[in-house]
């Protein structure tokens, strides 16, 4: 049985969810970090086609739990 079930909202009415242990939690938790923390520092594309530094998808945090 898992410590913890983590939810991804992809779209309205889809999402993806792992029932993982705490340590894979952890784990998980601390690899999204240092990838957002990585993004956060790189540096923007220069120019684009559209006219925005960054045209990446937009992420939308859904609900979760800790059971």
């Amino acid at each position: 049985m898992a410590d913890v079930s983590v939810r991804f909202a992809m779209t309205d009415d889809s999402e993806i969810v792992l029932n993982l242990s705490l340590t894979q939690a952890i784990r998980l938790t601390e690899a999204i970090a240092s990838k957002v923390s990585q993004a956060m520092t790189e540096q923007p594309p220069r120019g684009s086609l559209n006219g925005s530094s960054y045209g990446g998808p937009s992420v939308r945090p859904g609900p979760y739990s800790t059971s």
